[in-house]
């Protein structure tokens, strides 16, 4: 895939995952070529909730990841866990914003997947 610059590819992510602050190291991990499907989905759709989870494993570690719950089984000790990790991470600079900011913004995520329409696997037959 090919990068916009910083900003470019930071409004083409929350375009699709709003509630990620797309800081410059996630810019530099992908424009050093490091492949991952997430990475490259990120703004090319809204990361599913079993993604969400993958994700974060990735930023934030196995370490602080263990004990995390599946955010299809309990939606809110997992976005209040995530919430914990990112409060302990480093703010980065948002480009969009134009102002440091955490990785993730919450409110956004819980807003976008913990409003309950937002089940991918169901269907109505």
């Amino acid at each position: 895939e090919v990068l916009d610059d910083f900003k470019g590819e930071a409004l083409e992510v929350c375009g699709c995952n709003t509630w990620l602050n797309y800081g410059l190291p996630l810019h530099r991990i992908r424009e050093m070529g490091f492949s991952h499907k997430l990475f490259d989905l990120l703004d090319e759709r809204r990361l599913t909730k079993d993604e969400l989870r993958e994700f974060f494993l990735l930023i934030f570690g196995s370490d602080l990841m263990d004990g995390v719950p599946d955010p299809q089984v309990d939606w809110q000790r997992f976005v209040s866990r995530i919430g914990s990790i990112v409060n302990r991470e480093t703010s980065q600079w948002n480009p969009i914003g134009q102002k440091m900011m955490p990785w993730v913004n919450i409110k956004k995520l819980d807003f976008t997947y913990g409003n309950g329409d937002s089940c991918e696997a169901c269907t109505i037959m």
